[in-house]
């Protein structure tokens, strides 16, 4: 199979100071990467200016269902390459060749993202002359750039045209190990539930006690390192492991010997018990399950915009 694209969304990320915003970047980046070796699907990861892209020439609903166990994306962009010339006319034909509805009656906007020297076209420019080209071709197209039925999203750059096809949502939330580390017990559903609600948030799950093998390894999709502590450095520049912070699935008091606190600790974080659960009707929980199980075909919740009015 050819060699596909995709430019990975961070959303949250993007939020958090630079420092703050390259340090989680980085997990995310080694989770995605050792995710990749564990499921054994080849991937390439570069940048193109100030996005992340994913290469591969695995099969697209593989690298696809990959890059949705990635905790930390909000959105994967799949690209093609249309052209290597990017005569308007030659890229229009090209772009309504691909599309399903031509012919029918339906509203439009061009978007053009110019990477690289300037050359003969810049965005804009671009793309008064790609949407003339397509309204010639097809003329059952109309102009809305506000909110059209087709959006036609183009890459252009110095020797290549491309497009972006298709947008798929991922899990969102932070990239597990950046918040610290959580004690779990995993014996039911609403357990490894709850872990991946803490995982969501980028805190890293460490198994204890009796832990189910088929729980872990479920939540190990989302998590390479899933059961590794994160390690943290303090005021002298000291490298140490950091004391878990929570539990889910035991008491504070089976917890106890797990936590790893310093001797040498001048504050310390108080453990505290997790129920992220709480308010989930079994409805939602079943919708998460399926989630968990299978991202690239299920959102975590069923209802999003009820709340909003509630």
């Amino acid at each position: 199979m050819a060699q596909q694209s995709w430019i990975l969304r961070f959303g949250e990320l993007g939020l958090k100071s630079k420092v703050v915003r390259r340090s989680f970047q980085r997990a995310l980046r080694k989770n995605l990467v050792q995710l990749a070796k564990d499921a054994s699907v080849p991937i390439l990861r570069s940048r193109l200016r100030d996005f992340d892209v994913v290469y591969s020439d695995a099969p697209t609903e593989v690298v696809e269902d990959l890059i949705c166990h990635g905790l930390g994306i909000v959105a994967m962009d799949r690209v093609v390459e249309i052209s290597e010339d990017p005569d308007p006319h030659l890229v229009a034909q090209l772009v309504l060749k691909r599309h399903l509805r031509v012919g029918e009656a339906r509203t439009f906007g061009v978007r053009v993202k110019r990477l690289g020297e300037k050359g003969e076209w810049d965005s804009q420019s671009y793309a008064r002359a790609l949407g003339s080209k397509l309204i010639e071709m097809d003329p059952t197209l109309t102009v809305n750039l506000s909110n059209p039925e087709w959006w036609v999203k183009i890459i252009l750059e110095p020797g290549k045209v491309s497009s972006i096809e298709k947008r798929t949502l991922g899990p969102g939330g932070l990239p597990t190990g950046v918040q610290g580390d959580v004690l779990a017990q995993l014996r039911t559903r609403d357990d490894v539930l709850s872990c991946f609600l803490i995982m969501r948030r980028g805190s890293r799950i460490i198994p204890v006690l009796d832990s189910k093998q088929p729980h872990l390894q479920l939540l190990k999709k989302w998590d390479p390192f899933i059961g590794v502590r994160s390690r943290t450095k303090d005021d002298k520049n000291r490298t140490f492991q950091r004391p878990a912070w929570g539990v889910v699935g035991l008491s504070i008091e089976e917890a106890e010997p797990f936590i790893e606190r310093r001797e040498e600790a001048i504050k310390t974080t108080p453990l505290c018990t997790l129920n992220p659960l709480c308010g989930w009707t079994e409805k939602e929980k079943e919708a998460l399950w399926l989630h968990l199980e299978s991202p690239s075909r299920h959102r975590p919740h069923p209802d999003t915009t009820t709340w909003f009015s509630d």
